[in-house]
């Protein structure tokens, strides 16, 4: 993955089975959608996810291509997982909208509000946005749109 930006998204969990498979800590925003067949950047290695699947409630399981054997996914633990940019119109939420943390620090559209960080609580998205008032919007298509690679805050009418 050479010059292309890469966004932290995830961590590696312990083994858990001798098949290859290993928990994953995962962004909120993934856990519902299949990553099978997409690269990954762990470590300093691009790796392809040979299958991605949900394992006891909120728990997800990861298995990589080539990965088949207690010995090969444990020196992958504690790993920190990132994601390219260049899967942002591949996985897209309810409202259309990609994964906020790809626009984390950027400007929304060619406003001055800047997204800030995000957090995920009970089911729902929530972001801080620069120059707005003090509670988190949501993310969903009333506040936010997403069109031409570029997050765009809709209803700015929150400003202080």
């Amino acid at each position: 993955m050479t010059n292309i930006n890469l966004y932290q998204f995830a961590k590696l969990g312990k083994p858990h089975s001798l098949r290859g498979y290993q928990y994953i800590n995962i962004d909120n925003f993934f856990r519902g959608f299949n990553l099978s067949n997409i690269s990954m950047q762990v470590g300093n290695e691009e790796l392809v996810v040979e299958n991605f699947k949900t394992h006891l409630k909120d728990r997800n399981l990861i298995k990589f291509k080539d990965f088949d054997t207690i010995e090969s996914i444990e020196r992958l633990r504690d790993k920190v997982v990132s994601i390219s940019d260049k899967y942002k119109n591949d996985f897209l939420n309810d409202s259309k909208l990609p994964w906020p943390g790809f626009f984390i620090n950027k400007n929304l559209g060619k406003s001055n509000f800047v997204l800030l960080g995000f957090s995920f609580s009970q089911n729902f998205t929530f972001c801080e946005v620069s120059n707005l008032t003090d509670f988190p919007i949501p993310y969903n298509d009333k506040f936010f749109s997403y069109k031409n690679d570029e997050l765009v805050l809709i209803n700015d009418d929150l400003t202080i």
